[in-house]
């Protein structure tokens, strides 16, 4: 929060004071300045946490109407029921708002993250499919050719084929064994989900091979078990001398693509690129298992979500075309096409995008579409949107890449995306120069002002609604009502879909309690969802998109008496939140040692988190984008600087495992403070947009400083001012909000 970021340590008059490697201390700011009590408003009365001094109205067009899209005056007893069934509370939410997007997981239908199914009939096709390849192992990861996270159901093909439903992961199938490599977060969904036929490997862990080891040494021991045999390469069995192992190359990206032909070539193993079918697709085929085909159309992002037209983005980026030397950009990331066209569809569950190409050069743009999914309307905008744009099939960009033409013989590089695909990156004609940065990731993550004004709005009408929902929640489970996990996560969608302009969620709701909150992406489900224990840790991690902003919040609550475990363990999390929260930083500064800053209360008790502090979240499109974000170490996420505009996630965490998991999660603008004094530099701090109170119950104040214990209370009285006002039609989440905000 801007004006809960405190004071800036004499004005930041001594530079050297803000090395972050000199003098850690000096970037955790008080929210005090000369011994009083900092003004949370910049213009020192003003209830706002805005940077610019206005408190946003939640809706667009700045007026305060009834919180119901319809105009219905807000009725006490539409927020006062009791509801002890999932069903009603299904049943309450529109469903238009519900199902928003695609269905979310190919088999998370069905298989909670307590349930394994027996994957060996789906293993021996495989197999057979592989054996009339000759291949020793086939490579199935959990992306799609645009190396998206989230997948359509279609492309889901790791799930379909091992049972694990988590986001990332890696499943590897040889001849006679099967493994699954996935990293911390889901160790202990993927051991209760994988069956007997799979070994679990640990990304990361010492003891544990990587994928690409285990593949390797599996292929090469199955080769010396054969030849030990004296078995041949008669019809239909493996030979020593035609054993490889094989891939879509659409599906990985190109350093996965280059670091296994490099392995395959050092062990004498053929590596096998397999373009014209997918063998699990095949497979899905013959289980009678392949996900209907989804017709939804694309529509348009208004300019007034957006903020700049995709003649203005097109030309920022052929200035930067004409900076290197580069006739042409593919672009293949799906949330990159959505942001430059003013696009959006509904192709893949909670992810606003839709399956496209893009190739932009110099005087041209080239649209790569199912033209069944583009309207009348949306072809006529995508055709007088910019000069010389041509709209081909989707699967004709295969063909067209190879033929790309450079009319300069002076400019010879293509740009592709930081991590293209090994299929794209391959097909690009070899007399040109690659230069693989994802210029568009870097345009898109750093917000124009009409994105920064709505994304704040999209966190008030959110704040709102997780405020009535937790409200709720606590005087059910006080009453003895019994709910489900997945009670609560329709309960928290109903009072989303209350609020005006919602779209849907941004990810499957994490409602977890219990032990079930140490899985760090729990999901619970319709047929699979244990109950809500009030004398339990509940973590509720959740998100949701609005045309003018997508947000991604996790609270923590305990509604009995927490232990003393649970308060310690809570207060390190909390305050390793507001070490990022409050911090004052040069700009350039490693988000690595930020990520650090988030870590180090939790490390002096011996305790750490296996996930990143913090990602880049856009504009109604992808809650998790790139270029920047908090981590140990560079990922698809996180390989700039934090520059001014970007808006990044806040999310430490602690998890015990099967006994229970702490995240504490907000969403942060990256704002500057332009110096007084042209000679020195800016410094950077966060805008803190959240507006949801931390669990009081759950703070132990002596694992917080004097400092933090300040901010909390400051940014508690911004929570009530802002978000009250909202509330006066809802007395049961008034009452809650202004007893969760007073002073600790």
């Amino acid at each position: 929060m801007s004006q809960i970021k405190g004071e800036k340590e004499e004005e930041v008059a001594n530079e050297d004071r803000y090395d972050p490697e000199s003098n850690a201390d000096a970037y955790t700011a008080s929210i005090y300045t000369g011994g009083r009590a900092q003004s949370i408003y910049t213009d020192g009365h003003a209830p706002s946490i805005y940077t610019d001094g206005h408190a946003p109205s939640i809706y667009t067009d700045g007026h305060a109407p009834s919180i119901y899209t319809d105009g219905r005056t807000y009725a006490p007893s539409d927020v006062n029921m009791s509801v002890s069934s999932s069903a009603q509370i299904s049943n309450s939410i529109p469903s238009q708002l519900i199902s928003s997007f695609p269905s979310e997981a190919y088999v998370s239908a069905t298989l909670s993250p307590f349930e394994t199914f027996n994957s060996s009939h789906r293993l021996e096709l495989l197999r057979s499919f592989m054996v009339a390849r000759k291949l020793s192992a086939y490579i199935i990861p959990s992306e799609d050719e645009h190396q998206s996270e989230y997948t359509a159901a279609k492309d889901q093909r790791r799930s379909f084929i091992s049972g694990f439903t988590g986001s990332s992961g890696v499943a590897i199938v040889t001849l006679e064994s099967a493994a699954l490599s996935t990293d911390g977060r889901y160790f202990l969904q993927a051991a209760r989900q994988l069956d007997g036929n799979w070994q679990l490997l640990k990304q990361n862990v010492s003891g544990y091979p990587s994928w690409q080891e285990w593949v390797v040494d599996e292929v090469l021991e199955g080769l010396k078990e054969r030849r030990m045999d004296g078995i041949g390469g008669g019809a239909g069995v493996l030979s020593i001398e035609n054993a490889s192992i094989g891939v879509d190359p659409r599906l990985i990206s190109v350093s996965t693509g280059l670091d296994l032909k490099e392995r395959c070539f050092n062990a004498n193993i053929g590596f096998a690129t397999i373009m014209d079918v997918n063998l699990v697709d095949k497979v899905m085929q013959v289980e009678g298992e392949v996900p209907p085909e989804n017709d939804s159309k694309i529509f348009q992002h208004e300019l007034e979500y957006s903020g700049e037209t995709t003649e203005s983005k097109l030309q920022r980026i052929r200035s930067f075309m004409t900076s290197r030397g580069s006739f042409a950009v593919v672009v293949s990331s799906l949330d990159e096409i959505a942001w430059l066209l003013n696009l959006r569809g509904n192709d893949i569950a909670f992810n606003p995008v839709f399956f496209s190409y893009v190739i932009v050069t110099l005087d041209s743009v080239s649209v790569y579409v199912d033209r069944k999914k583009i309207t009348p309307e949306i072809r006529q905008y995508l055709l007088h949107c910019t000069e010389n744009l041509h709209i081909f099939r989707y699967n004709q960009f295969w063909q067209d890449l190879p033929a790309l033409d450079s009319p300069d013989l002076e400019t010879e590089v293509v740009c592709t995306e930081s991590e293209p695909s090994y299929a794209l990156y391959t097909l690009i004609p070899s007399v040109y120069e690659i230069e693989r940065r994802s210029i568009v990731t870097e345009l898109k993550g750093i917000k124009n002002s009409v994105e920064v004004v709505g994304n704040r709005r999209a966190q008030l009408r959110d704040s709102v609604a997780l405020c009535q929902f937790f409200a709720w929640l606590e005087e059910q489970l006080q009453n003895g009502v019994e709910l489900s996990e997945m009670d609560a996560a329709n309960r928290a969608t109903y009072y989303r879909s209350l609020q005006p302009h919602f779209k849907g969620l941004s990810f499957a709701t994490i409602s977890a309690s219990g032990a079930n909150s140490s899985v760090v992406h729990y999901e619970p489900t319709e047929e699979e969802s244990s109950p809500v224990d009030r004398n339990k840790v509940f973590l509720f991690d959740s998100g949701a998109q609005y045309p003018d902003g997508t947000t991604d919040i996790t609270r923590t609550f305990h509604f009995g008496r927490p232990s003393l475990i649970e308060k310690k363990l809570f207060s390190l999390v909390l305050s390793g939140h507001l070490n990022v929260a409050m911090l004052n930083f040069k700009p350039g500064t490693s988000s690595y040692y930020i990520d650090s800053l988030a870590r180090r209360p939790l490390l002096k008790h011996g305790f750490d988190y296996s996930h990143g502090t913090g990602h880049g979240i856009d504009t109604y499109i992808c809650v998790h984008s790139g270029p920047c974000g908090l981590s140990p170490a560079k990922t698809s996420y996180n390989y700039k600087p934090l520059e001014a505009g970007n808006f990044i996630s806040d999310e430490p965490g602690c998890y015990l495992d099967n006994q229970f998991g702490i995240r504490i999660e907000s969403d942060v603008r990256v704002a500057a403070d332009e110096p007084h004094d042209e000679r020195r530099k800016s410094v950077l701090h966060f805008e803190y947009l959240t507006l949801v109170p931390f669990g009081l119950n759950l703070i132990d104040k002596a694992f917080l400083s004097d400092p933090q214990v300040k901010w909390i209370n400051s940014y508690h009285k911004a929570v009530r001012e802002n978000v009250a006002p909202y509330l006066m039609a809802d007395q049961r989440a008034l009452a809650w909000l202004l007893r969760e905000t007073r002073e600790i």
